[in-house]
């Protein structure tokens, strides 16, 4: 009796690895194409040299564990709303200053940082890395704006994914998160980019989900995407509008480049997103 009771665990203990070990090998086979392709996907330029403009900006180095973050203070007040500011992949701080003028002229502080690897910033770009980063910032940010009337988590692009992931880890909440040209998961973005396909996408984690993520937040979204955008399509936008139904609002901005927003920040493009973000 007792030999057969010790076949039987013997049997299910084997029954039991072989239905775990597919999904085991799975997970490792996405973690390391994971790695691999975190080498490939952030695009890091060096920081261009600032212009020459009269910005009151205070240049502020962070350090989250064995790296250091360089990011960009403009204040507008101790009480003016203020933007905490995620930018897109390829990006630096010099490409977010003219956005910074603007927003100071009207009435706004802002606070701009380069990821892990980014312009100035130290260490090498990942995914994990990138969260870590926007999660940190965000501390230093909020010890700056305590008497802020108003903050405003924005991002741009890859940006987008990153606060989709980490806005809940905020603290404290920022009370609106607004983002620009985001796009809809990992997975589907490099489909869209052909750097995966529909049949290997499985093969890679389902990281930066943001179906998945706006459905978590605590906060309000306001969605901006243009019909112009030729590096994200709008449909993204309008797909991660529709996934978080009445509570999220979406504006779709016409002729507006994928980079406008920055690169030519006027108070076309501007005053839509001011107005659109004030609604309740």
């Amino acid at each position: 009796m007792k030999k057969l009771i010790a076949s039987l665990n013997l049997f299910l203990v084997l029954l039991l690895l072989v239905s775990c070990s597919p999904k085991v090998s799975l997970k490792k086979t996405q973690s390391d194409n994971l790695a691999q392709i975190e080498r490939k996907i952030f695009v890091l330029v060096p920081e261009k040299e600032y212009p020459k403009d009269n910005l009151p900006s205070e240049r502020l180095k962070l350090e989250p564990g064995d790296r250091t973050l360089v990011a960009n203070w403009v204040s507008a007040g101790d009480k003016a709303p203020a933007f905490f500011i995620l930018h897109g992949n390829g990006e630096t701080l010099s490409d977010w200053r003219p956005l910074q003028t603007y927003l100071l002229d009207k009435g706004y502080s802002s606070f701009v940082f380069d990821y892990t690897g980014f312009g100035s910033s130290s260490g090498v770009p990942s995914v994990a890395n990138l969260d870590e980063d926007a999660v940190e910032a965000y501390k230093t940010f909020a010890s700056l704006t305590e008497d802020a009337r108003e903050r405003i988590a924005f991002a741009h692009s890859l940006g987008c994914s990153i606060l989709l992931e980490d806005a809940n880890k905020l603290s404290p909440l920022p009370d609106k998160i607004v983002t620009h040209a985001g796009f809809t998961t990992f997975r589907e973005i490099g489909v869209e980019k052909k750097i995966l396909t529909d049949s290997s996408k499985v093969y890679y984690p389902d990281i930066w989900n943001g179906y998945k993520n706006i459905r978590k937040l605590k906060r309000p979204l306001f969605i901006i995407h243009s019909t112009a955008d030729k590096a994200i399509p709008v449909w993204m936008g309008e797909a991660l509008a529709k996934s978080g139904g009445n509570r999220v609002k979406f504006l779709k901005l016409e002729n507006s480049g994928h980079n406008a927003v920055y690169e030519d920040p006027t108070d076309n493009t501007w005053g839509q997103i001011f107005a659109f973000i004030k609604e309740e």
